[in-house]
């Protein structure tokens, strides 16, 4: 099962939330996977594969989320190897833009509402990821 940045676009909550620059990050992703891990349990890895690219050097970023009943609540983040010449716009953007958008999303663990996009990646995308992929004419 791959995922790619179409099922991302062509999903109306998310694509509402991807700037231009989230976008273009989001053209060197391979995959994407949800694991639910055992111990400790409800728990669920979101791991995003990439190709190489001009904003990171990681091959796989993943953030680890507790599952509840009532609420998604981000518990490991994995650090991500920012190339340096993309260092100062991620420092800007993280301290200028408190919006939900995937890029602080995926860099940020306290970002503002990181739930919701984990809840549509968790239960909709990686679920069923080809009720967003383009069909063709």
């Amino acid at each position: 099962r791959l995922l790619d940045v179409k099922q991302f676009v062509n999903h109306p909550r998310m694509s509402a939330m991807l700037s231009s620059q989230d976008r273009d990050m989001l053209n060197y992703m391979t995959d994407l996977q949800v694991e639910e891990l055992t111990e400790p349990s409800g728990y669920r890895r979101i791991m995003l594969f990439f190709r190489k690219n001009p904003y990171f050097q990681n091959e796989v970023v993943f953030k680890e989320y507790l599952i509840d009943v009532t609420r998604y609540k981000a518990s490991y983040v994995a650090p991500i190897q920012w190339h340096r010449d993309f260092e100062k716009e991620v420092y800007s953007r993280r301290h200028n833009d408190s919006s939900l958008n995937f890029f602080n999303w995926f860099s940020d663990r306290s970002c503002v509402e990181s739930s919701r996009i984990a809840q549509i990646i968790v239960e909709d995308l990686w679920l069923h990821p080809l009720r967003y992929y383009p069909r063709e004419k």
